[in-house]
């Protein structure tokens, strides 16, 4: 050991309150042992304490040093600090290419942009070498983006060559997502059979939540005709068996008194159930309930907290409840936290958010609300992504806001041209709007 890395040593065995008279029989082994029981204890700062002395230790192999460097990256990605965990990551690769566990997390971090720029080729690279070394969690993932088409062209079967390879080493996401695949999101032909197979092998080695799965497969009328008793009990099954998520599928049943008996408090209690445990989709309902007094006395004061709570979360539905809760109150206050939250669901990228601010936009009656430029801007994105005829709608009356009647009338006639035949309320709506456009007049609400 060279002078410099003996009296680096000594400082760290200082710093971590050990005697320097052990600088010379330092067992860097141990302190990685000591490391991951410190992370298993979540105490990462502290581990990476343990972890940096054995890190410039002579007397480890390249595979401990790698796995030193993948558990510091793994304690950095903990605290969310993904760059330090992927310069971590990739010091790991270098004393050990082949490690399955760091090429997945590196596809991981990639793929989501944390701590790099997002790149989803670059992930699925990673995902396909971690894959071919047998991981199956790596070949979870690599089966997700075929199926998704995630830095890659859509390939639903070598997505199910993926995924069936992990599910039969019995890793559970691996089951779901063979079970989604053969459902109508993925397929024009769907095979509903096999698709309640693999959710029952997933169940049986152990994941309540193909439960829930298998009953929106039954509420959906995805197994033949639309079986909501059906669903609710397998909500109900998922709930008894510790998935505390089915509590708000079972929670909206008994609001609607779908497949059981309409009840209110019933549904308020399973939305608490819910809320307790921090899952974010019980907020909107305890907002619903609370807004109009069903099974609780009403209180917007309540509402509105939940509804902000579920926003503040980032539950896009929340944020449009907000939209919808603030345009009702007469007061330019109330206006501008109605355009704010509109904003900010349309910035998570749905074409429904984008569609309802670039309507706020074009049609408010209050002159402070409306932005014919940005609603063109917002109106035209929903359209590129869902040419409905609501949402041409949309396009519409953004056009007329900016002045331009012409594209107006031509965009409406769009609209009209593409609704359904037996939809004759929306088609004299839309008619009516173009009557307005054809006398270069905006629409109102």
């Amino acid at each position: 050991m060279n002078k410099l890395r003996k009296r680096l040593l000594v400082a760290l065995l200082c710093w971590v309150g050990l005697p320097v008279s052990t600088a010379h029989a330092l067992d860097a082994r141990q302190y990685i042992e000591r490391a991951v029981t410190l992370i298993e204890a979540r105490e990462y700062s502290l581990a990476r304490t343990y972890l940096a002395p054995a890190l410039i230790a002579p007397s480890i192999n390249s595979g401990e040093r790698a796995r030193a460097y993948y558990l510091r990256g793994f304690s950095f990605m903990a605290q969310n600090m993904p760059v330090s965990a992927r310069k971590d990551y990739n010091r790991a690769l270098e004393f050990n290419p082949n490690n399955p566990v760091v090429l997945l997390e590196l596809g991981r971090l990639h793929g989501a942009g944390q701590g790099t720029v997002k790149d989803e080729t670059l992930a699925l690279s990673f995902f396909e070498r971690a894959a071919s070394l047998g991981y199956d969690r790596a070949n979870f993932h690599l089966g997700r983006a075929y199926l998704y088409g995630q830095g890659v062209e859509k390939n639903i079967e070598a997505a199910r060559t993926a995924l069936l390879t992990a599910a039969q080493q019995e890793h559970l996401f691996s089951m779901m997502l063979l079970a989604s695949s053969y459902r109508v999101q993925h397929v024009t032909a769907a095979q509903p059979d096999l698709a309640l197979a693999w959710y029952e092998k997933a169940h049986a080695a152990g994941a309540p939540a193909a439960l829930l799965s298998m009953g929106f497969m039954y509420a959906n009328g995805e197994v033949g005709d639309p079986d909501p008793g059906k669903a609710a009990l397998l909500f109900q099954q998922a709930l008894d068996e510790g998935f505390t998520p089915a509590a708000v599928h079972l929670a909206y049943a008994y609001l609607t008194g779908s497949g059981v008996a309409e009840n209110p408090k019933m549904a308020l209690s399973l939305y608490n159930q819910a809320a307790e445990e921090g899952i974010t989709d019980s907020f909107v309902g305890l907002g619903h309930l609370y807004e109009y007094g069903l099974g609780v006395q009403k209180d917007l004061a309540q509402a509105q907290n939940w509804y902000e709570r579920g926003a503040d979360a980032g539950d896009e539905d929340a944020m449009r409840r907000l939209v919808s809760f603030f345009l009702r109150q007469d007061t330019s206050e109330a206006r501008a936290q109605a355009l704010k939250w509109s904003s900010l669901a349309a910035d998570i990228g749905s074409a429904q958010s984008r569609n309802d601010y670039a309507w706020l936009l074009a049609t408010s009656k209050f002159e402070g609300l409306r932005n014919g430029t940005l609603a063109v801007d917002q109106a035209s994105k929903a359209v590129e992504e869902v040419p409905t005829a609501a949402f041409l709608d949309t396009l519409a009356a953004a056009y007329a806001e900016l002045g331009n009647f012409e594209l107006a009338v031509s965009t409406q006639r769009q609209a009209i041209a593409s609704i359904a035949e037996d939809e004759d309320e929306l088609t004299e709506q839309l008619e009516e709007r173009l009557r307005f456009y054809e006398r270069s007049e905006p629409w109102r609400e």
